[in-house]
């Protein structure tokens, strides 16, 4: 039968495979959406934001815009070079629209940077939501806050995490409490630079951290460049360098194994250790503060890093109890804490 005799319906049914590929066309011509914002020290939270001579001035003028776009948009916050003095900003996963981007622009052979007064955190990420945060920071210098970056989900609920942020191309510079010079010493205590709260995944990559310490000195061992806890597990760590910290420069706490500390160089810790997992038993002391308890941070595997004429002993340790707990998975306290490149473990 040829078309002159085919049913409406016939002619309708034949079409289709034509009709989709010229749909998949269209969507292979005109990808997702993706929107670009610039921030400069000379712009204004009045303009537009869309180009360079039409930047803001603050970082919390361009997050409310990225969160005006449309759902599913990406949005690329560019830094033009320059200081930004005392901006901090927080990002809830609840509003944001789709990836998010923060990057500076180094066209000035120097990196953006975002200058506090040792209080406060630089970014706060906030996102319970189970799911990819979809966000990319790199190419800054951030210098005397309390803390830098901290990625937060739910530390008391496993399922309220976020997921897959990367951290890329910093100088980190005088992170801790009252590090911004006097009028500080009473600001809550830092516990770190990047601090991981139940953040799957996160990528912690070429970052350049100094004088990681707190104006209090009876503070600073408790203050970390990389302080990992409740849940935050699968963590890459690699290419880093730590020069002038006073606590474990990198810290894993609370179920945050599975990470990869890689490349990375260690300098000047005074007598602090360059890594340390510590299972906070509550049955033993009373400096846990989760209610339902802690468990070990298991299968943390240490690759080739440079720990310089750091003494063996504090280049990797294991602090705190090695029995089993009721409340944490059967096994866990037998698992080695940390496998290293050459087969062996640190039980």
């Amino acid at each position: 039968m040829n078309d002159r005799h085919l049913s409406n319906r016939a002619r309708w049914l034949k079409a289709l495979p034509t009709a989709f590929f010229l749909a998949l066309l269209c969507l292979l011509a005109f990808p997702a959406r993706a929107a670009t914002l610039y921030l400069s020290p000379t712009g204004s939270d009045t303009a537009a934001g869309t180009s360079p001579d039409q930047a803001l001035a603050t970082l919390p003028a361009a997050w409310d815009k990225a969160r005006a776009v449309t759902p599913g948009e990406a949005v690329t916050i560019v830094v033009l070079p320059g200081t930004y003095r005392a901006q901090t900003l927080i990002i809830d996963a609840r509003v944001q629209r789709g990836p998010i981007v923060i990057t500076g622009d180094r066209t000035a052979g120097e990196l953006p940077a975002f200058v506090g007064d040792g209080t406060g955190t630089w970014l706060h990420y906030r996102g319970t939501l189970g799911r990819d945060s979809g966000l990319t920071v790199r190419a800054f210098r951030i210098a005397h806050y309390a803390t830098a970056i901290s990625l937060d989900g739910n530390r008391t609920d496993p399922a309220a995490f976020n997921r897959g942020t990367v951290l890329t191309d910093l100088a980190i510079e005088d992170i801790g409490s009252g590090s911004g010079g006097a009028g500080n010493d009473n600001a809550a205590p830092s516990t770190a630079a990047i601090r991981l709260v139940n953040a799957h995944d996160t990528t912690i990559r070429a970052i350049a951290f100094r004088r990681i310490r707190t104006a209090d000195p009876a503070r600073c061992a408790g203050l970390h460049a990389i302080y990992l806890a409740s849940h935050a597990r699968g963590a890459m760590i690699t290419g880093n360098t730590f020069t002038d910290f006073c606590g474990s420069a990198i810290k894993l706490r609370d179920d945050s194994g599975d990470a990869v500390i890689d490349g990375s160089r260690f300098a000047a810790g005074s007598a602090a250790p360059a890594i340390e997992e510590w299972f906070c038993d509550m049955a033993r002391t009373t400096a846990c503060t989760k209610p339902q308890g802690e468990c070990p941070s298991t299968g943390i595997r240490i690759g080739a890093n440079d720990f310089g004429d750091m003494p063996v002993r504090r280049r990797v340790m294991v602090r705190g109890t090695r029995l089993q707990r009721p409340w944490c998975p059967p096994g866990s306290a037998a698992a080695p804490r940390f496998v290293f490149a050459d087969g062996h473990t640190l039980p």
